[in-house]
Formats: C-alpha cells, sequence, structure tokens
C-alpha cells in the first residue's frame, strides 16, 4: 500500500523542510508532492536543495515532487491540484499535511493499517498535538453540531484521547487521509470556492451528505506549529481572521441546509460574530458594520476568493471603513 502525501508550501521554506526531514523518517510507503503557490522568497531553491541532498531515499520513501505552481491558488486549490497531480501514480490512500507540521515515524502505519483493516471508513485523523506542548491535544476530530463544529478533545492532556480508533463527522484540513475513493471525478478534494478558510468544514457537510464515515486513530501521532500558516498577514488584531471563517462557515450552511434552516443559523451566529467583532475591533459600531457585510455577503455569495482574501488580510480594503479604529 502506497499514500500519495501533500505539503503545500508558501514562503515557508523553514517549516516546510523541517516537515520533510520528519516525513524522511516514516516508516511506510510513501511518496511527498510538495506543491509551492507560487512562493515570492526563496523557498522553490530552498526546498530544491533539500530534495537534492536526499538523493539516498529511503526504502520506504518512493520519493519527492516538487510541483511549482504559477499562482498562489490558495489552501484548496493548491491541494487540489497537488492531489490531482499525486493521482497518476494511482496512489492507495493519499494525505493531506499542513506544512508546519512535524510527525512520528510510525504515524503513517497506524494511519494505513487501520485503513486496510476497516475499509467501510474512508476518512481518518491523526493525532494532532501542540508542537510546542507535546502532551496537549490540539485536534483529535470532531462533530459536527446545528450550523458549526465541536471538536473532540481538543485541550486536553494526550491521556484523556485513549489508544482506541473513534468514529467522527470533522475532520481538519491540517491532516487529512483519505481513501481516493472520495476524490470527485475531476480528481479533486477540496471545495474550490474558499481561497483560505473552513475548507474542512465544507468537506466534512459533503461526506456526510454522501455517506462517507470518518475516524480519528489516536495512535498515529503529529505535531502542528499551530498559527504559522498566519504569520505573514497584516491581520494583527485577528478582526480580518474571524470574519473570514465565519463567512465562509456560513455559505457552507447555506449550501447544505434548507433555507429556513440556515437563516435560523444565521441568526444565531449572528448574535455570535457581534461579540467577535466586538472584542477584536473594540467598537460597537465597527461591529455592527461588520455584521451588516457579513449577513449581505453570505446570502449572496458561494466564494471567497484571493483577491477578497488579500483585500481583508493584507491590504484592509475590504471593508469601506477601518475595522482597526479605536
Amino acid at each position: 500500500m502506497t499514500t500519495a502525501i501533500i505539503l503545500v508550501n508558501w514562503n515557508g521554506a523553514d517549516d516546510t523542510i523541517a516537515c520533510l526531514e520528519s516525513l524522511s523518517r516514516v516508516e511506510e510507503s510513501h511518496f511527498v508532492v510538495i506543491a509551492d503557490n507560487n512562493s515570492t522568497d526563496d523557498s522553490v531553491q530552498r526546498i530544491s536543495e533539500w530534495l537534492k541532498k536526499k538523493s539516498e531515499v529511503s526504502p520506504v520513501v518512493e520519493g519527492y515532487q516538487l510541483l511549482q505552481l504559477d499562482a498562489n491558488y490558495g489552501f484548496a486549490i493548491g491541494n487540489n491540484k497537488a492531489v490531482t497531480f499525486a493521482m497518476q501514480r494511482n496512489p492507495d490512500f493519499c494525505m493531506l499535511l499542513n506544512n508546519d507540521t512535524e510527525v512520528e515515524p510510525d504515524f503513517l502505519k497506524r494511519l494505513t493499517e487501520y485503513a486496510c483493516n476497516n475499509r467501510d471508513i474512508k476518512v481518518l485523523s491523526p493525532c494532532i498535538c501542540y508542537y510546542y506542548d507535546k502532551q496537549k491535544v490540539w485536534f483529535s476530530g470532531g462533530k459536527l453540531t446545528f450550523g458549526s463544529r465541536r471538536n473532540i478533545y481538543a485541550e486536553n492532556n494526550l491521556q484523556a484521547v485513549g489508544k482506541d480508533p473513534f468514529n467522527i463527522d470533522f475532520v481538519s484540513g491540517c491532516a487529512l487521509f483519505f481513501e481516493t475513493s472520495v476524490l470527485n471525478e475531476k480528481k479533486e478534494l477540496l471545495y474550490n470556492g474558499f481561497f483560505f478558510g473552513e475548507e474542512d468544514y465544507e468537506f466534512s457537510l459533503r461526506m456526510r451528505e454522501h455517506g462517507v464515515r470518518m475516524a480519528c486513530v489516536p495512535a498515529s501521532r503529529i505535531y502542528h506549529k499551530v498559527g504559522a500558516s498566519q504569520k505573514n498577514t497584516n491581520d494583527t488584531k485577528g478582526a480580518g481572521r474571524i470574519y473570514m471563517y465565519y463567512h465562509n462557515r456560513l455559505i457552507c450552511n447555506r449550501l447544505y441546509e434548507n433555507i429556513l434552516v440556515f437563516y435560523i443559523i444565521l441568526l444565531l451566529n449572528s448574535m455570535t460574530c457581534l461579540k467577535y467583532f466586538r472584542r477584536y475591533t473594540g467598537s460597537w459600531s465597527i461591529a455592527f458594520r461588520m455584521l451588516k457585510r457579513l449577513v449581505k455577503d453570505v446570502k449572496t455569495k458561494n466564494t471567497f476568493d484571493e483577491k477578497e482574501f488579500r483585500s481583508l488580510m493584507f491590504d484592509n480594503s475590504y471593508f469601506d471603513f477601518d475595522i482597526t479604529a479605536r
């Protein structure tokens, strides 16, 4: 059994190379595709140099491929392009893995053994712990709730998770192991409408709709440098990030729920968003204006593209008012 492991890099060579180093010690058969999202720094050069030094590929590492994309396609499309590329080699399984993670040598063996012994379960999550606190759980699967999701064991000590695999219906895109049968007809995994944020929520809703079973395998363990993917943005106060996640999450609810349920979810989330916007901006006036824009957006749009992402997270031009003003 062979697994294609997919990494997406954008201006993150330090993290990507550290992740590749940990993957080079993995005990199970796999190959790695690194999709570079048109980095503007020296990432491609540094990763290429690392790959040249790894000419002594181990018996279980079937090779590395650096896929240089011609634009920054974001998380979903970047991963989809890499998955489609990897499928040319007909792997038995694929796995999306954040480039700011590092893995235990047996993490993949634990996943493939469980997958092979439980063929009715098509999607798996390892237990993801904090990189800087390896006994603390960041994510170990979750449950879909009314209009949202709830993480299981998050922020708990690792011992609370136990050793036995358990069913989940929400999985994180940080480390998403799947049987290739769940890909769509274009050999893609994620919804292309979001440049970044809530792709895994949409995926989980879609898997539930299709009756696909998922599980967490706690014995498979990786470590996540939480927040590394957002260190290059200008969203210093965090208001843009909160807006983006609720924007995309509510669009997912509209796409997968009937209209009455969607409006109930929108009403409940509006109250939560208003509090968050007030907390991150320090102004009730700005919070109300952000909420008004949010409600308008999620009722009329199905996407959040690169231009919108940049205007919100980099240029501070998404709104026609300053959300950093107090």
